[in-house]
């Protein structure tokens, strides 16, 4: 498929904004079908915008090539998906991300240009398994890799494999349940919450 009908210029000009934000998760995956072209559109026309993926990144896919083009391309902001740093935790998931993969991410990253500071960890706080998953240490080893963590709350969302699990801790069909304040802080309870979030506060701070 040639570019052109991949990518229009309509869709950049005329223009006022200076941000776009992907929020694909699976923006890495297979990238010579689109996300290249589109990284190469953006070269050969010098489009000055920047770049932002705040729906987490799949690191195992992020090399250095494709750091570079990102880099090249106007991205500011890689939000990284690392859901532990336990390898109890990598196995019983299946190993999509693993320890090295996040490091190695990181470090095309940085030989590529990108800003340390706008490389971020996406990790889940209020997981069910959140005793295997181990965040504290979790966020410990990004904090060794020099990057900030964000924390995303897990959502109790009935008819997903993790939802679904939830029900012997809350009732499933009643909406407020579904909500992602509400399931951590019912399981884990607000003082432990609070504990993690305060550690990824300080750890983030430290940073600066």
């Amino acid at each position: 498929m040639e570019k052109r009908r991949l990518f229009s210029d309509p869709f950049f000009y005329p223009r006022s904004y200076t941000d776009i934000a992907f929020y694909d998760d699976a923006l890495l995956y297979k990238p010579q079908a689109v996300f290249i072209p589109f990284l190469e559109y953006v070269l050969e026309k010098a489009i000055d915008i920047n770049f932002h993926t705040p729906n987490a990144l799949h690191a195992r896919f992020l090399n250095d090539p494709l750091a570079e083009l990102m880099v090249r391309a106007g991205f500011k902001t890689f939000y990284l998906g690392f859901e532990s740093a336990s390898q109890v935790w990598q196995k019983q998931t299946g190993s999509k991300v693993m320890s090295n993969d996040l490091a190695a991410a990181v470090s095309a990253l940085r030989k590529a240009g990108a800003e340390q500071s706008g490389i971020i960890a996406y990790e889940i706080i209020g997981h069910p398994d959140m005793d295997s998953q181990n965040l504290s240490q979790t966020m410990h080893f990004a904090h060794s890799l020099g990057i900030k963590t964000m924390l995303a709350d897990f959502s109790s969302i009935p008819s997903t494999p993790d939802g679904e699990r939830c029900r012997k801790w809350t009732n499933l069909d009643e909406p407020l349940n579904h909500n992602k304040t509400a399931f951590p802080i019912r399981l884990f309870g607000q003082d432990r919450i609070n504990e993690l979030k305060d550690l990824c506060r300080s750890l983030n701070n430290n940073l600066i």
